[in-house]
């Protein structure tokens, strides 16, 4: 009896064992064959898409991953915030290259609409930018007007910026005082001077009319935000938590090779009927994020350091990427000059940092917002 027992067990057990290996190997022929499907579906994806996209998805320009189209690969074209209708005014030019790129394609700028101006006296700006006597002499002989001396936050000492001209466009590139100081915070708090000195300065120089573009919605009352009446992009922006204003679209060319229409050829100064703007563009890196220039635009203290003068306010209209290639010949250069085996050429003092250049565009906020 005990044999009879101990040999059913014996039964029992092997048939178990070889149920157990027959799942075993089906779950296996059927995890292969799962995988095999799955890398079939792949390739007939790739073959669809292939296919779909047809033989002009290829990489364009030579450059690989840069498709034609809609893609992320697909850099974004530079934003051109100039017209050649406008009126522009230039402040802390340093060696005017700047000035000297808006004359030419794609821009195209007519020289009687442009007033360029730096800070320094003629001699200090000639012994600190080696290059600017050359740029300064042509834009002169194209008939851009030229201006030294010239204090961004006291606008209204210069004759050739406030007597009876109005500007559409006014730009400020890098601002920063030099001051030298070294403790942060007291450098932060200098700049954030100036740049609010300026913002009061320029606000009665502007033109008046209807924006370029529509005005970013704020939140009404009740904390929903109204619908968007501009698309929104550029999410990478590192100032726009600022309540009420985001980034728009970047409004660019498509084509590097095409040229914005030519001005009519008339000699006056003609400012456009529409809003000025103020452009000023910064890097998105420290010590420069520390200025928080949205905030200080759009919320500022309600005087102007320095004086008894109210403090307007602006609204944020966009922001975008400054591309230095966008601007044939444009050089940068720091508030203390060119210093020759320590200044960095080919606009790396910009673009070899961390932060990326960024320009934000103001328009003065109207008194019911």
């Amino acid at each position: 009896m005990g044999k009879l027992k101990a040999a059913l067990a014996n039964q029992q057990f092997g048939a178990a064992k070889a149920a157990a290996k027959k799942r075993a190997s089906a779950a296996e022929e059927a995890k292969k064959q799962s995988i095999k499907a799955s890398v079939d579906g792949v390739k007939k994806g790739k073959k669809r898409a292939k296919a779909k996209a047809g033989p002009s998805a290829g990489p364009v320009n030579g450059s690989e991953g840069v498709l034609e189209g809609k893609g992320k690969g697909r850099e974004k074209p530079p934003t051109i915030p100039i017209d050649p209708l406008d009126t522009v005014l230039l402040l802390g030019e340093a060696n005017f290259s700047y000035t000297l790129a808006l004359l030419a394609p794609p821009h195209n700028l007519p020289p009687h609409q442009i007033l360029a101006t730096v800070y320094d006296s003629e001699a200090v700006t000639l012994e600190k930018y080696p290059d600017a006597a050359e740029n300064v002499k042509t834009l002169r002989e194209k008939g851009v007007r030229v201006e030294f001396g010239v204090d961004a936050g006291a606008l209204e000492k210069c004759k050739a910026v406030g007597k009876g001209r109005r500007w559409s466009r006014v730009v400020f590139n890098f601002p920063h005082v030099g001051a030298g100081i070294k403790d942060q915070d007291r450098n932060v708090l200098t700049n954030q001077h100036m740049l609010l000195r300026f913002f009061r300065s320029v606000e009665p120089l502007l033109t008046d009319g209807p924006t370029h573009m529509p005005l970013p919605q704020r939140s009404n009352k009740k904390g929903k935000k109204q619908a968007p009446k501009a698309k929104r992009a550029d999410s990478e922006d590192p100032e726009s938590e600022l309540s009420g204003v985001s980034d728009v679209e970047d409004l660019g060319f498509e084509d590097d090779s095409l040229s914005l229409p030519s001005a009519p050829q008339a000699r006056e100064f003609t400012p456009p009927t529409r809003a000025g703007s103020v452009l000023i563009t910064l890097l998105t890196c420290l010590p420069y994020t520390l200025w928080c220039l949205p905030q200080l635009a759009a919320r500022p203290p309600s005087v102007c350091p320095g004086t008894n003068l109210p403090q307007p306010r602006y609204t944020l209209l966009r922001s975008f990427e400054f591309k230095p290639a966008a601007y044939q010949g444009y050089a940068h250069r720091r508030t203390i000059g060119w210093k020759e085996g320590l200044s960095k050429g080919e606009n790396e003092e910009i673009m070899g940092r961390k932060g990326v250049p960024r320009t934000y565009e103001f328009v003065r906020s109207v008194k019911d917002e």
